[in-house]
């Protein structure tokens, strides 16, 4: 699924300001941090503003505490 988001970013030039995209059965929610993508991907409707709060905060938890995700 992230292998269909991954193609076409990297076939897609220029994104725009739109952080959700449709591919297939699926919408991508997506914020790109650097160089790195944050992908919420689901296949029903779904409250994007929560989606993107979800990922903001444990984007936000993984800062605060690193050590809880080095293996």
């Amino acid at each position: 699924m992230v292998d269909a988001f991954r193609t076409h970013i990297m076939q897609t030039k220029e994104l725009g300001t739109c952080p959700v995209r449709q591919i297939g059965g699926c919408s991508f929610l997506y914020m790109r941090i650097s160089n790195v993508y944050i992908v919420t991907v689901v296949s029903s409707n779904a409250n994007a503003a929560c989606a993107f709060k979800f990922v903001v905060e444990v984007c936000i938890f993984e800062i605060s505490c690193p050590r809880l995700f080095v293996s």
